[in-house]
Order: structure tokens, then sequence, then C-alpha cells
């Protein structure tokens, strides 16, 4: 399945360029780069220097681009835990809801 800004919470976000907008750490503030590592409470980003920083994903607020170029802005408490998490968070949605993401509306259903 394709990453887009609908479910990029349910997929690895290894290989996207990130970039930090908002982390409790001031200093890593606008750090931006590839995503070469992710556990479930952080995300390694590699800066174009080689430099590897290691960002907490609780109280952060990232920007992903995804592979056809858009950009999409996450909570880090969307992508908090590993992928099989939050993979399972997705098998325990109910029913229809609404998905919100960078002021657009979108219409999910469970099948």
């Amino acid at each position: 399945m394709k990453r887009t800004a609908w479910n990029i919470v349910f997929h690895s976000l290894i290989g996207l360029r990130a970039r930090v907008l908002a982390t409790s750490d001031p200093g890593l503030r606008g750090l931006e780069g590839v995503v070469v590592e992710e556990t479930r409470h952080s995300l390694v980003v590699e800066t174009r220097d080689g430099r590897r920083v290691r960002v907490l994903k609780a109280n952060s607020i990232f920007l992903f681009q995804l592979p056809g170029g858009s950009w999409v802005v996450v909570r880090g408490e969307e992508i908090a835990g590993s992928l099989a998490e939050r993979v399972k968070r997705l098998g325990r949605l109910k029913g229809v809801g609404w998905l919100v993401r960078a002021g657009e509306k979108r219409r999910y259903t469970r099948g």
C-alpha cells in the first residue's frame, strides 16, 4: 500500500525526509534529514552532514515528505509506539469516522 497523508502513521517512517517543527528540546527545532531508524519512543534522523540525531516522538511535531513529494504534518503522539502497535490501533477503529489532516476532511470506513 502506498504511503499517503491519510495512512502515514500506519507505515514505517524509515527513508522519509523529516523536519522537526516543534519539540520539548529547543536545540532540535528545525532539524532536517532522513529517518534512518525508528523505535517505540524515538526517530533517528540523519542530517546532510552525516550526523545522526535521536528525537523523541512524544511532545514533538514532525513534517514528513511523502514519496510523491507532498509534505504532511504529524504529531508525535500519532506515531508513538512501534509500527506493530500502530497497526493494532488501526484494527481497533470501528465503524465510520473522519480523518482530518492539513485542513482537509476525509471519510474512512473499516471494511
